[in-house]
């Protein structure tokens, strides 16, 4: 092995490693190596470009735009409706039929549009038959995967191998030529499912016979999380819009729907008026919902720092710093059970030239971090001998941050917080408040123990952010009720669905708020479903994943805008976009001629491809745009940017050196031998790599062992 291929073969490794692990994208990861390929002289700067023009890049765009029109026009929607009408509700029809549906769209589709197309006649027949929907979603996936292969144009790799061919000046492959193996493929992989379906299929819940909506409402538990808040006659809030009022923001909740006098306003925006007798349909935690309201009955004024002192207690602060290489590092308050170990408070945390004031429990701590820490001397002394902190101030300085961060709860006898323990009040967790001490007639208790009980009369004295704690105050004498049931949520203008992300989709590693969800859809996402559960909070701050179910409340209009996004999938026939039925004869055509110039041999693969696509744009199947919308461009800048690694492979040696050990090793045990262990190392490759480089890099070493073994190139 010489030193240029032993420097293409780590190349090539670093290619695989992003490839397998996806720390990069894997189209950029395909630019980087070409790049690395240019400068390195494998390829010249006159060959590195020449993927963009190659006809296998020309046939996946085309076929791109052919399928979308599929797609739009309802052609391929025809297919999945037809899958209801002759399947009953037992599974094994319905694994036949999804698998051979499957394979037959995706012979002429993109195999990621035809999984997509089939989805919501999937998850009916799911709903109807009571299996469940992972028993059926699995098998969609391996009947597209397989029916790709059944034909040329089917599937990335085999254009790709075609297009190798012919630029060595042999004859490509036909369209159909894929079809007799490709069928044996697919008819394997149905019988496959069908014996060992019991054993390998996952269930995870079965759904019952039901309506759509109430189905939903029950799967993921909603009853658990819908309530219903009455405003009373006269309240502070009649009046007010739900902006003003900021009763999402003060309960931790979001408010869905407003019944009034029998009417139900489902889309209730920030300008919604509130009036006295109106229901809101709101959704939340119910123990923290219930906990938020025993808050009421306090009332909130601002303190002094002077009055940690009051009661003859004398309470100082420091400033400590968290130093490097240490126990504190990485580690919450929480974690290090703070309060416990030391007996003082956390009041702040300074970071840079901020200092945090909530929810300090659950901040994971790094080093340089300054802890604000209120207590008695005795208490302090505790923390600064730890040899994890450094003292960076003390006293009066320390005290003089929290001016206009202390403020006194005095505890009417109202309050339902009279009789709970400091601990159960949550204080910190519910409204980002920190109890610092209990103020009782002449007396003051600070470092008190979790234990104590609050009485009537106190006033607690505490350091936060004030704000939720006002909007609630404010929010006056509210009833929460708990007889809530899906009709609340749905009506003939609104209603629930779900939606998954496609695969690929742009949405995954991203959350709701970083996408602007309700802005951009005009949708709610009440609950997601992950791994087999519902859930149901910070929602805003869950990052999504690819197998992602979003339960969705909103009109339909808006839920049809969501389901033309390429990044989301609607499991909901009737939320799909608008197909434009009367155009499906001229995508039919399109099919036709593709197929047509292929057959008579009067136009390449390429060039059938592109006349089919022009075809489809100019009869007014698609527009530009969705087509433009329709491609997979990822996939086409993958193969586009790979493609001159083959010549790399050819021109080092490398892959005649890989070829003379598939011979040397295999030969000796005849053709099928040869055939076997490429098939083995296609696999492998194809599994670290797309399966677009895996043809690339194995074509030569395929049509150099067929070579020296004197042996036809095509079944190999």
């Amino acid at each position: 092995m010489t030193v240029e291929i032993g420097i293409l073969f780590a190349v090539l490794t670093v290619m695989a490693y992003f490839f397998f692990t996806e720390k990069l994208p894997i189209d950029l990861t395909a630019f980087l190596g070409l790049a690395v390929l240019i400068l390195a002289g494998f390829v010249t700067p006159s060959e590195a470009f020449t993927g963009f023009s190659s006809p296998a890049v020309i046939t996946m765009l085309s076929i791109f735009f052919v399928s979308t029109a599929l797609l739009i026009t309802g052609l391929a929607d025809f297919v999945g409706e037809r899958l209801n009408t002759l399947i009953g509700g037992r599974e094994v029809p319905l694994i036949i039929v999804i698998m051979v549906g499957a394979g037959v769209l995706s012979a002429f589709m993109n195999n990621i549009a035809a999984t997509a197309v089939l989805l919501p006649a999937v998850a009916s027949a799911a709903r109807t038959s009571g299996i469940a929907p992972s028993r059926l979603f699995m098998p969609l996936s391996f009947g597209a995967i397989l029916g790709g292969a059944t034909t040329l144009v089917g599937t990335p790799p085999n254009i790709l191998a075609a297009d190798l061919l012919r630029e060595k000046g042999m004859e490509p492959f036909g369209l159909f030529d894929f079809t007799p193996l490709g069928l044996m493929l697919l008819g394997v992989g149905v019988v496959y499912m069908v014996l060992f379906r019991r054993q390998l299929l996952p269930d995870r819940g079965r759904s019952e016979v039901a309506a759509p909506t109430r189905e939903l409402f029950q799967a993921y538990q909603l009853q658990d999380n819908l309530f219903s808040v009455q405003i009373p006659e006269g309240s502070s809030l009649d009046g007010e819009t739900l902006r003003d009022t900021r009763c999402g923001q003060a309960l931790g909740l979001q408010v869905l729907s407003v019944l009034r006098g029998g009417q139900r306003k489902l889309v209730a925006d920030p300008d919604t008026v509130l009036l006295g007798g109106d229901a809101l349909l709101v959704q939340g935690e119910a123990a923290e919902l219930e906990n938020l309201i025993r808050v009421r009955g306090v009332a909130i004024s601002e303190a002094q720092p002077g009055h940690l002192t009051r009661g003859g207690h004398l309470v100082d602060a420091m400033s400590v710093r968290i130093l490097e290489d240490t126990g504190f590092v990485g580690k919450t308050l929480r974690d290090l059970r703070f309060r416990e170990r030391f007996g003082a408070l956390v009041v702040g945390i300074r970071r840079g030239d901020g200092v945090m004031r909530s929810e300090l429990a659950s901040v994971p701590l790094e080093a340089g971090d300054e802890l604000l820490v209120v207590g008695s001397q005795v208490q302090l002394e505790n923390v600064a001998i730890q040899g994890s902190a450094e003292i960076t101030q003390l006293g009066g300085a320390v005290l003089e941050d929290l001016e206009g961060h202390l403020f006194e709860l005095h505890v009417t006898d109202q309050s339902g917080l009279v009789g709970s323990t400091v601990a159960e009040t949550r204080m910190a967790e519910l409204v980002g408040l920190t109890i610092l001490g209990i103020v009782r007639g002449a007396d003051a208790l600070y470092g008190m123990e979790p234990t104590e009980r609050v009485q009537a009369g106190d006033h607690l004295l505490v350091t936060g952010e004030p704000d939720r704690i006002r909007n609630l105050l404010s929010l006056g004498d509210v009833e929460l009720q708990r007889d809530v049931s899906q009709e609340w949520l749905q009506s003939q203008d609104v209603t629930l669905v779900e939606a998954t992300l496609a695969p690929r989709s742009r949405a995954a590693g991203q959350t709701l708020g970083d996408l602007d969800f309700r802005e951009r859809y005009g949708l709610r996402v009440l609950a997601i479903w992950r791994e087999g559960h519902p859930l149901h909070g910070g929602l805003a701050r869950l990052r999504l994943r690819v197998g992602d179910a979003l339960l969705l409340q909103g009109p339909w209009n808006r839920i049809q805008l969501l389901g033309s996004d390429p990044d989301f999938v609607v499991l909901s026939a009737s939320a799909a976009e608008p197909r434009r039925t009367k155009k499906a004869p001229a995508a039919l055509a399109g099919l036709l001629i593709m197929v047509g110039m292929v057959v008579t041999g009067f136009q390449p693969i390429h060039v059938a491809a592109f006349v089919g696509a022009t075809f489809v744009v100019l009869a007014g199947a698609i527009s530009m745009e969705e087509a433009y919308r329709g491609v997979e461009w990822r996939a086409v800048f993958l193969v586009a940017a790979i493609l001159p690694v083959g010549m790399a492979m050819e021109r080092t040696g490398a892959a005649a050196l890989i070829s003379q050990t598939v011979t040397d090793v295999a030969g000796p045990f005849g053709p099928h031998a040869v055939l076997a262990g490429l098939f083995c190392l296609s696999s492998l490759l194809s599994q670290c790599l797309d399966g677009a480089p895996a043809v690339v890099l194995l074509t030569p070493v395929a049509l150099g062992t067929a070579e020296q073994l004197g042996l036809s190139p095509y079944p190999i």
